[in-house]
């Protein structure tokens, strides 16, 4: 099954990232909108994997979860991938808790390289996916201002299934792994 490990977004920092993609939506078009459901913080994209390797994951999250505290995380600005000029992913980046969320990003690097996963080979920068271009690039110098500036705290790491279908992804949890 398709997986990957993420921080998922409370509903009222869901409700303010939509707030300010729906300032975005007025003014883009030809982008594919993440689902208000979907908004999340993916911390490592694990492709394909089977059941043997899913238990090592499980293992994995539960582990870090008894290592690493809560800690407060907060949105930030507008960005774009590969560039603000050439944007193809569209994303509100984060302010407060980045450190938190790099150490916890590195830790689960290391103990899933030891499960056979490869590492990523770009840089990490924690973020929330909001579009994705869907066969253009887009210029969004003038949106480099707009923020989504929620507040909350992150008491789990989550494990999703991806099903991917014709209307987007379908995301489904298959475990959390809680903070200590």
């Amino acid at each position: 099954m398709r997986t990957f490990i993420a921080i998922e977004l409370e509903k009222e920092s869901k409700d303010v990232v939509y707030k300010a993609q729906s300032r975005l939506r007025k003014k883009l078009k030809g982008v594919k909108w993440v689902e208000y459901e979907n908004f999340h913080i993916t911390l490592k994209f694990l492709g394909e994997t089977d059941e043997k390797k899913l238990e090592g994951v499980k293992r994995v999250l539960k582990e870090i979860g008894a290592q690493v505290k809560k800690f407060e995380i907060s949105g930030g600005d507008f960005g774009a991938f590969p560039s603000p000029r050439r944007a193809r992913v569209l994303f509100f980046g984060i302010d407060e808790g980045k450190t938190d969320i790099l150490r916890l990003f590195e830790k689960l690097e290391r103990k899933l390289g030891n499960l056979g996963f490869e590492r990523d080979n770009k840089p990490y920068h924690p973020h929330v996916t909001v579009g994705r271009g869907k066969r253009r690039f887009f210029e969004v110098n003038d949106f480099l201002g707009l923020k989504a500036p929620f507040k909350q705290k992150v008491k789990s790491v989550t494990l999703f299934k991806s099903t991917l279908t014709p209307d987007g992804p379908i995301y489904t949890v298959i475990m959390r792994g809680e903070l200590g």
